[in-house]
């Protein structure tokens, strides 16, 4: 009799636990061999609508990255093994960082500073709500006041931005000169809970990746509606932090002393053990950075993929993209679902001449039409100080505005259809009318 019960408690919780890892995986799966695949292909497809706009002006469009973070930020171990890399990869011209700082004093240029095989590397902090990049040897002082702080680095150049706009910041401060208007690390706060994603990651982190990441994504409603609000006063410039730390992983690496060092979420090192038979089948051989055990959710190369910069310059060179930064001339898009290279926003008189572009201010009286041309089509969506005044009527490379224009900001968007529905893939800057 007890031999029966004993039976039937273990095959009964052994159904339970069994019914519960299919739960568990149920959604996982289902993506695994149905919802990825499908978006893989439609991704693909999309991409083959390619065409190679003519370039309408003098500018160049880099691909970077501005709000990253390497082995200097205390919740960061990257190194250029793993940054030059991942930048190369995805087509990444260059990277602004914004490691955060150690103590009151910040000393700039630190860590990463130059031209790294091709890879434009700009030194810059990220602290106290801000993006900050003052572009010229410096020691912040953080001990003063921020607004002061934000202050002496725009009189000498340099470039505060906000960060993390989901959170309160001085919004009238007349120094900021722009904001993130979509940050990944955001998106993540909101949504599905963390132990939904790992699970999903367990399934999915490796062949499909891109769309594992895309599960976090929601359209910053709120962010965006300030953006606007805030532009009607005076420009401020919208750009995208992917906020890279390769940090939210599991790894290890062999100490000095022969023992294992396992590092967890946010850099943290969680535990320090021997090396024995049952745990060595996990390591290979070091790699360039010295990890001999690897289970990473956001990497360098996956996030420099899943949203870019695309700055408009005339030169890769530090002081010409972050000239070209402060005026406007840079849109931001979702490259893992197309890359957005192209892409042209501006302005044009009667004559059809261009006599402006994304982030420039223009007299009401020189403006005949707002035109946009793209290298993959889409829904375009004007947006005039707030309010969406137009919206294409089907999927097209180029879109003409020529109804009646008023003063104010004129910003553009881009929709693509994934899965029957339409979702944001491009954010232009503004073009002002006065």
């Amino acid at each position: 009799m007890v031999k029966r019960i004993i039976k039937v408690l273990f095959y009964s919780v052994s159904g339970i636990i069994v019914i519960a890892l299919l739960v568990a995986f149920a959604g996982p799966l289902w993506r695994h061999w149905i919802t990825y695949p499908q978006m893989e292909k439609q991704v693909n497809e999309f991409q083959k609508l390619r065409k190679e706009p003519a370039f309408l002006s003098n500018f160049h469009t880099y691909r970077g990255v501005m709000h990253a973070h390497s082995y200097l930020s205390h919740d960061s171990k990257g190194t250029l093994n793993d940054i030059i890399p991942a930048a190369k990869s995805d087509g990444i011209d260059f990277i602004f960082l914004t490691d955060h700082p150690h103590g009151d004093s910040d000393t700039i240029p630190k860590g990463y500073h130059g031209n790294y095989g091709g890879v434009l590397i700009e030194s810059g902090t990220e602290n106290r709500g801000f993006d900050c990049w003052p572009l010229v040897p410096t020691i912040i002082n953080w001990k003063l006041d921020k607004d002061t702080v934000a202050k002496q680095i725009v009189s000498n150049g340099g470039i505060i931005f906000y960060a993390h706009t989901e959170e309160p910041h001085n919004w009238g401060n007349p120094d900021f000169q722009g904001m993130e208007i979509y940050n990944f690390h955001t998106d993540t706060k909101d949504g599905e809970s963390a132990s939904w994603h790992i699970l999903n990651f367990m399934v999915n982190g490796n062949k499909f990746r891109p769309w594992a990441l895309r599960e976090f994504f929601d359209e910053q409603t709120t962010i965006l509606a300030r953006w606007d609000s805030l532009n009607m006063k005076r420009k401020i410039v919208g750009f995208s932090a992917v906020d890279s730390h390769e940090n939210q992983s599991f790894r290890a690496r062999y100490l000095k002393d022969g023992r294992i060092q396992w590092i967890g979420p946010n850099a943290k090192a969680v535990d320090t053990m021997e090396v024995r038979f049952w745990n060595k089948w996990l390591f290979s051989e070091p790699d360039k950075s010295g990890w001999v055990f690897k289970w990473m959710i956001d990497t360098y190369q996956s996030g420099f993929n899943y949203i870019t910069n695309y700055v408009m310059s005339d030169s890769l060179s530090v002081h010409s993209l972050a000239e070209n930064m402060k005026k406007g001339h840079l849109y931001t898009a979702f490259k893992s679902l197309g890359d957005a290279k192209g892409f042209q926003y501006y302005a044009s008189n009667q004559k059809d001449s261009i006599i402006g572009i994304l982030g420039d201010s223009i007299k009401i009286d020189q403006v005949k039409a707002l035109k946009a041309v793209s290298p993959l089509p889409g829904q375009f969506r004007l947006i005039h100080d707030g309010k969406t005044v137009n919206i294409s009527s089907g999927e097209d490379y180029q879109y003409s505005w020529s109804e009646l224009i008023e003063k104010g900001a004129y910003r553009l968007e881009m929709h693509i259809k994934q899965n029957g529905k339409l979702i944001p893939w491009l954010y232009a800057n503004p073009i002002y009318i006065y």
